[in-house]
């Protein structure tokens, strides 16, 4: 029931992930005071609020991230990507971050952008939007205070200039570096309601816990929202073989919407 719920609603393949299903909302039966599955699905959908299923969203959806992963798509950005945009586009770079979890990806952009910024290589102000389906993920994000792991992955530069001071085992990103981003509750499964299209989309370690049907559907709406001649960034560990769109394939996990093409 609630993984073809889960699948159904947000894309996301537990079919044959029945223990951890139960795992992660044996919790939820507790604070429900449910003694069965079949109890606590019958009350989630008697829920008119949306609270118990944002509850069990967040216990279900994996929010595994930290800052500079995949470095290479980072600096490929940096050094082959803003330099083609700048030559055709004088406003602001938009950019989305799809699946974001607590924000370290978004975060590592805008500081990689701020170093651009500051040695003259970006001249144009950017903008980028983090979107995922976890409250608990996005309420992270938009805090942005992280623990001693995500601080040893920071380049040292950064520890003074877009962080603040390591304190009690945690440090938070400076004001100067949020500014950049806006956070906010998206299902990838549905269109966007913005009319914003964006120059670069960073969609990564998403496309595997999707089957065929929703991942063609995730990458549809992906592809409508891309400005013509923006990038789309993967995981190493996933590819775009066998989908209908005409992306083209810059190299492993980069992926680009041709030039002269609106949407899907």
């Amino acid at each position: 029931m609630i993984a073809s719920y889960v699948r159904k609603k947000y894309g996301i393949n537990l079919e044959k992930k029945q223990f951890l299903i139960e795992s992660k909302l044996w919790i939820e039966l507790a604070r429900c005071k449910c003694d069965t599955y079949s109890e606590y699905w019958q009350m989630l959908q008697n829920d008119k609020t949306g609270t118990l299923e944002q509850r069990m969203v967040d216990r279900l959806t994996t929010n595994y991230t930290y800052f500079c992963r995949e470095e290479a798509h980072f600096s490929y950005v940096t050094d082959q990507v803003i330099p083609k945009l700048q030559r055709s586009w004088t406003e602001n770079i938009n950019i989305w971050c799809g699946a974001c979890a607590t924000g370290q990806e978004c975060y590592t952009l805008a500081m990689y952008l701020m170093d651009c910024q500051k040695n003259g290589t970006l001249t144009v102000p950017f903008h980028i939007l983090g979107t995922d389906i976890s409250a608990d993920a996005l309420k992270t994000a938009q805090k942005a205070r992280y623990d001693s792991k995500d601080y040893a992955r920071l380049l040292l530069s950064w520890r003074s200039q877009y962080c603040g001071p390591f304190e009690n085992g945690t440090f938070e990103v400076k004001p100067l570096v949020k500014k950049n981003i806006d956070f906010q509750k998206h299902n990838l499964l549905n269109p966007m309601v913005m009319g914003e299209q964006f120059h670069i989309v960073f969609c990564r370690n998403v496309l595997i816990y999707f089957k065929e049907e929703e991942r063609n559907q995730l990458l549809k709406n992906i592809y409508r929202e891309m400005l013509p001649g923006g990038y789309l960034f993967i995981s190493h560990t996933e590819t775009l073989q066998g989908t209908q769109l005409p992306f083209e394939y810059i190299q492993p996990a980069v992926y680009r919407k041709p030039e002269g093409r609106k949407n899907g």
